[in-house]
């Protein structure tokens, strides 16, 4: 029976289906673009395999009942062949598609925006749905693959499962409202902020790791009163006067009115953005074409952004 399948091939089937549909070898060879000689030498080579007629020649076309079977089986299979092949070519062409994003909750507030709305208008066919998550919590959704792909702050771990690829390091800023006594400076000193009311982003996030042992290796303790999640939540507590948050200066361009971001510096302090996927699984065209546009986006808003 192995020996059979292998034998057999699909253009075996699709002359033997066309010959059932038509009844003439002369209306399969039209169907399938080839000649009524190619055909009924396809049909020989077959019956040869299955060692049997398959087809009743004379004035009238005609299976036999064997080969009525096998026609009747080629036609689904070939069918459902037929399908997986559209959609496979329309993915690669990117006529359609799926791709599941793992965003961390700070990218998501401030780099996603534009890069969904180009997205969207560079491949309105393509179905993107977005997982909001901590960013720590990137790697578990692409192991479990929940999403096809990552975008955050997510640093080069050792870790063999999962490819990252570094796009940026955009500064941090001190963000206040504009009443606030600082709020005039161009630069404000690290050292500033065991002095001031902090809100911390999610502090056990690994940027946020990183940005803390830099500080405490300049001997810098931020005064931090306040422990968030969300930039949205950040932000509500700057604008009631509660404080002063540090975030990705990309921020700044989707603050409110009121808020401002003034860079931090000695030490300069670096917010990572970068893609993540696994590292032994090939990213669909759908994906491929997310992470072109991320590129694209990033590389425009590092150029735009102030040195």
């Amino acid at each position: 029976m192995e020996e059979f399948v292998e034998a057999v091939s699909l253009r075996q089937l699709r002359a033997l289906v066309s010959v059932a549909d038509s009844a003439s070898f002369t209306g399969a060879a039209e169907q399938l673009g080839m000649s009524q000689p190619s055909v009924s030498h396809l049909i020989r080579r077959l019956e040869a395999e299955v060692g049997q007629t398959l087809v009743v020649r004379g004035r009238e076309i005609s299976l036999t009942g064997q080969g009525q079977n096998i026609a009747d089986v080629a036609r689904r299979a070939i069918l459902a062949i037929d399908a997986a092949l559209r959609e496979c070519r329309d993915n690669t062409s990117l006529k359609a598609g799926s791709v599941n994003v793992a965003v961390g909750h700070v990218s998501a507030a401030t780099l996603l925006p534009q890069i969904l709305h180009r997205f969207q208008k560079k491949h309105p066919e393509i179905e993107l749905t977005v997982v909001d998550c901590m960013v720590e919590q990137i790697r578990a959704k692409l192991l479990s693959h929940e999403a096809d792909i990552g975008l955050g702050a997510v640093t080069g771990v050792d870790d063999s499962k999962i490819l990252i690829e570094k796009l940026w390091d955009c500064g941090i800023s001190l963000f206040m409202r504009d009443d606030h006594p600082l709020a005039r400076r161009t630069s404000i000193d690290a050292r500033l902020l065991a002095e001031l009311s902090c809100i911390q982003l999610n502090p056990n996030a690994p940027a946020w790791l990183a940005i803390s042992r830099k500080l405490i290796a300049a001997n810098i303790y931020p005064r931090v009163e306040q422990r968030v999640v969300l930039v949205s939540t950040a932000v509500g507590m700057i604008q009631a006067g509660m404080g002063v948050a540090m975030m990705p200066r990309i921020a700044e361009i989707h603050m409110p009115r009121g808020i401002k971001g003034i860079p931090l510096c000695k030490p300069e302090l670096e917010w990572p953005i970068a893609i993540a996927r696994l590292s032994n699984h090939p990213l669909s065209p759908a994906a491929q074409a997310f992470a072109a546009v991320v590129r694209a986006t990033v590389k425009e808003t590092g150029a735009a952004s102030p040195a």
